[in-house]
């Protein structure tokens, strides 16, 4: 009896450490389950993101050659930056391509400006608006031009942000009922057709600028008295807006010689001289030559810039920017 209780106990304990294992093995059946559910869940997300990432660069090229129709706008940023109008679809009435920028104005009119801002960038038809450009620009900034491409009208953007550049055009499509767009120029472009086409518009804004800085802001210096120039504040208020213009002119002239090497401008010579006029009261010299650039470019009529066909800057309006850089440089250096 006492053998058989004996072989009882035994096979009690052998089921029982059979049941302990089996209870092991089935939680560690549970962790394989459990990590092979984490595995699939990974690989899906992995997979989920991959696609995505997919799209957003189809999208992206897509974006690149895409067409832009008629849409309400429900908020405009703050300030009207910059505004065209021209005849853009042919109709034969003039449309208003403006330019918005969500910064305020100081109250020496220039831009408080931020790390970023948003830019928008429409065109008004009657009552209907295109948005070619709605987004926020960080370290950087939009602007546009408007030229022709291959004889039709079209617009012209610039896009710089941190060191990028990207230059987009816009052109009306009648069929589609809107504005289809196209990146022409990124740093890596090569497309000379449309780069050269694209530096005139540029340049023609450049010119623009600073026409109406030497020209009509100029003599907000040239006939100030002698305390206003005297006063750091007060001359500092007179020159800083020619200054801003200078160097937007500047920038723009920077982007057109990327675009065009025939048509390489420089005005860190005016740029200069107007930071020493600013920093300290201007010397007889200095606006001596101020007045010179003044003289300079109230000597320019003709309204042809640029000899497309040539693909070269006008010979008047070269002799005279040559003229300009001759004034500064030469004065400057002591000859």
């Amino acid at each position: 009896m006492r053998v058989f209780l004996i072989g009882v106990a035994c096979l009690l304990g052998i089921l029982v450490g059979c049941s302990d294992q089996t209870e092991d093995i089935h939680e560690l059946k549970k962790q394989i389950d459990q990590i092979t559910i984490e595995r699939d869940s990974l690989l899906k997300t992995i997979e989920e993101e991959r696609a995505s990432h997919e799209i957003a660069t189809n999208q992206q090229i897509s974006d690149d050659n895409s067409m832009i129709t008629a849409k309400d706008i429900e908020q405009y940023p703050q300030t009207l930056y910059k505004k065209i109008t021209l005849d853009i679809d042919g109709d034969g009435e003039e449309e208003e391509i403006e330019l918005y920028v969500n910064a305020g104005k100081m109250d020496n009119g220039q831009f408080a400006w931020d790390d970023g801002q948003n830019w928008l960038l429409v065109v008004k038809d009657g009552e209907e608006t295109y948005p070619l450009f709605d987004d926020y620009v960080q370290l950087g900034s939009i602007d546009f031009g408007t030229t022709t491409f291959d004889g039709k009208p079209g617009i012209v953007m610039l896009k710089t942000q941190h060191a990028d550049k990207i230059v987009q055009q816009f052109t009306y499509d009648k069929n589609e009922k809107g504005y289809r767009k196209e990146t022409v120029y990124k740093k890596e472009n090569v497309n000379d057709h449309f780069n050269q086409t694209t530096s005139y518009a540029f340049f023609e804004e450049a010119y623009e600028l600073m026409a109406t800085a030497f020209t009509k802001k100029s003599l907000f210096i040239l006939d100030a008295d002698e305390p206003a120039l005297q006063d750091p504040q007060e001359r500092m208020a007179i020159i800083e807006p020619i200054l801003s213009d200078v160097r937007h002119a500047q920038g723009l002239l920077e982007i057109v010689a990327e675009l065009n090497q025939e048509m390489n401008v420089s005005l860190e010579g005016v740029i200069a001289l107007l930071n020493e006029m600013a920093n300290n009261p201007p010397t007889v010299e200095q606006m001596n030559q101020l007045k010179s650039i003044h003289n300079t470019f109230k000597a320019i009529e003709t309204d042809d810039l640029i000899m497309k066909e040539e693909n070269e800057i006008d010979p008047e309006i070269a002799e005279k920017l040559q003229e300009l850089g001759f004034i500064v440089n030469e004065k400057r250096s002591g000859k």
